[in-house]
């Protein structure tokens, strides 16, 4: 669960301290004037404070109740006009309830006289127009409140845009630069290396891969998977037999699409974390699911990692993209034994 921002926490536990001491001052209050209510001599005055006190308690947890339900199913982004009719409708219809309930029974408790039908009609009209501006009010520290959150939040891209473009412009700097050394890298190689000339071609492709792909969103998965064999023999070269890559996706996935760079982003994460041997060798299995999704699944060999490469950007990164670009979210499996990342696919 994601932790509360800009003080919605603090938000939380004083409405929680104000209900705790609101409820017990009605409970005080009730147990007062019940004790004194067979000498006949309580002041009305304070049984309609008590009243309103319990009408103000019932009313901010039950019209908060409803808020949290409503959204649980509409939000305010994709559903405003839905989910203002419906709150709107539910709070009016359980605060006349409240009103009307707690009168009666405020009624019967301390006059013994069931309330007549002007007594209910002058309620009514009385009630309404108190919750106009009390559904005003509330309404309009909900939107306030959703106004700053979302000025937050743009404040927040603009800062990632600007970031984005800087690393946009350092890339266009250093592609030609980083090519034309390859091509003069690989006119230096012997002509009958082949396995020099194949790794340079398969580390250019992946770089222009990068280089490509890097500010899209979603990509087809057949072409994820044509990078992630290039990459793939890279780290076959590096790794030899300390690391065993097993790709199995049904072609019927091939047409779904996948954020940029998810899969490796993936694998990167298992190679920082784990230790390399030929006796006991990193297995990692890319494979599809029903669902339909990719799991990337490694065996555990755990190496303790410097505190300077540990960034906790790499699977947080993957999340943030996925919940962007799809509203979709990511799943990690961990055990003593294996650690998997489950990564779905957009049709």
């Amino acid at each position: 669960m994601n932790k509360p921002v800009n003080g919605s926490g603090r938000f939380i536990s004083l409405q929680t301290v104000s209900l705790l001491v609101l409820a017990g001052a009605v409970g005080s209050l009730w147990l007062y004037l019940e004790s004194v209510k067979q000498e006949g001599n309580y002041p009305s005055y304070l049984v309609a404070i008590l009243w309103i006190m319990i009408i103000i308690f019932l009313l901010w947890l039950g019209n908060f109740a409803i808020a949290r339900l409503i959204g649980l199913r509409y939000s305010w982004e994709k559903s405003f006009k839905t989910r203002f009719s419906l709150q709107l409708l539910a709070t009016l219809i359980y605060s006349i309830l409240c009103i009307n309930f707690s009168y009666i029974v405020f009624k019967n408790a301390f006059t013994e006289l069931p309330p007549t039908s002007d007594q209910l009609i002058l309620l009514n009209l009385y009630g309404i127009l108190f919750l106009i501006p009390v559904v005003s009010v509330q309404f309009g520290l909900l939107f306030l409140q959703k106004w700053k959150r979302a000025v937050v939040e743009q404040e927040k891209l603009r800062r990632e845009q600007v970031q984005s473009e800087l690393l946009t412009l350092r890339s266009h700097l250093s592609p030609h630069f980083l090519f034309n050394t390859l091509n003069i890298l690989s006119s230096l190689i012997e002509p009958n290396n082949h396995e020099a000339h194949d790794y340079l071609d398969d580390f250019a492709e992946v770089y222009r891969y990068v280089l490509k792909n890097g500010e899209v969103e979603l990509i087809g998965l057949r072409e994820e998977l044509q990078f992630l064999e290039a990459y793939t023999h890279l780290l076959d070269k590096r790794f030899t037999n300390s690391l065993q890559i097993d790709i199995q996706v049904e072609p019927r996935y091939l047409e779904h699409r996948i954020p940029p760079l998810a899969i490796q982003l993936v694998l990167e994460n298992a190679l920082k974390h784990n230790r390399l041997s030929e006796t006991v060798p990193l297995q990692v299995e890319i494979k599809s699911i029903d669902l339909p999704a990719i799991t990337v699944k490694n065996n555990l060999v755990l190496r303790k990692v410097p505190e300077n490469e540990k960034t906790g950007l790499g699977l947080e990164n993957i999340r943030r993209r996925y919940q962007l670009s799809a509203y979709k979210d990511i799943r990690v499996t961990k055990t003593d034994e294996i650690f998997m990342v489950t990564l779905p696919l957009i049709k």
